[in-house]
């Protein structure tokens, strides 16, 4: 099935006409035409525009615009739902990892029980004293007759050789305690809450880091350590909150919002 950008890329090749042809009649800019006919529609910015460059563009090449801008919105809804599709997809493999982990620990544990167990079981039975000898008079008088010639031997009182115990030494390992890390965060952190379908530029500190369409309940997180910059292209449906703190939406209704500052102090445009 033929794509919106296709459609609009052949009708100007059997037309004979140029990009440059486009730019020139229509006044768009050279990679708003290169988008629209590479079906890259994330790249603009909100669905509004992107109609309105539609509905001026099927007007130059003499196309209906109502059926182009129809074009566009099946595809960007079949664009969503293989979206949603993907990531239903990416939750199965991550519960299915986390299953997997929770097994995993879950033997590991076992098997530290069992070694503990039989550690203490070990170290206890080492440490019981070795049983007294029991004096035997009959060994004892055998033991002296054998003895009687020789006078180099030492005996005790009673006809018994002492037995000493050797002191039990249990070995162990000392583990010098790991050195104090000195954590450094960073001094903001803005959440955005995407309540419906907006396009959202972000900068931090004066560089912009991200450039996307986000959808219904999707979130992001962005660190700074002194300012946000921010364009929505339905500020209406963008929630904001600074370190945990709500901010509000973005702006009113789905009106563009540009150039909106976020610092410590709150929101400024």
């Amino acid at each position: 099935m033929e794509s919106v950008g296709e459609l609009l890329r052949t009708t100007r090749e059997s037309q004979g006409r140029t990009v440059d042809d486009v730019v020139k009649a229509t006044r768009m800019s050279r990679s708003i035409v290169e988008s629209l006919e590479d079906d890259r529609f994330s790249a603009l910015p909100a669905a509004v525009y992107v109609k309105g460059h539609l509905r001026t563009y099927a007007h130059f090449l003499g196309l209906d615009e109502e059926d182009v801008v129809q074009m566009y919105l099946r595809f960007t809804q079949q664009q969503e739902s293989d979206e949603l599709d993907e990531w239903d997809a990416v939750e199965v493999e991550i519960h299915e990892r986390r299953k997997s982990f929770e097994r995993r620990w879950a033997l590991i544990a076992a098997g530290v029980v069992v070694a503990i167990v039989v550690i203490v079981l070990v170290v206890k039975w080492v440490s019981q004293p070795a049983p007294p000898l029991e004096y035997d008079p009959a060994a004892a008088g055998q033991t002296e007759a054998g003895n009687a010639g020789n006078s180099g031997d030492a005996e005790d009182p009673e006809g018994q050789e002492q037995v000493l115990e050797a002191p039990i030494v249990v070995e162990g390992q000392n583990e010098a305690a790991p050195e104090d890390t000195m954590i450094v965060w960073n001094k903001l952190e803005l959440m955005a809450v995407a309540r419906e379908r907006t396009w959202v530029k972000v900068a931090v500190d004066g560089e912009v880091v991200t450039d996307i369409t986000m959808l219904p309940g999707q979130r992001r997180l962005w660190e700074a350590e002194e300012e946000f910059t921010l364009d929505v292209g339905n500020g209406g449906g963008l929630d904001l909150f600074l370190n945990g703190e709500p901010l509000g939406t973005a702006g009113s209704d789905r009106r563009l919002v540009e150039g909106l500052v976020v610092t410590e102090d709150g929101i400024r445009e």
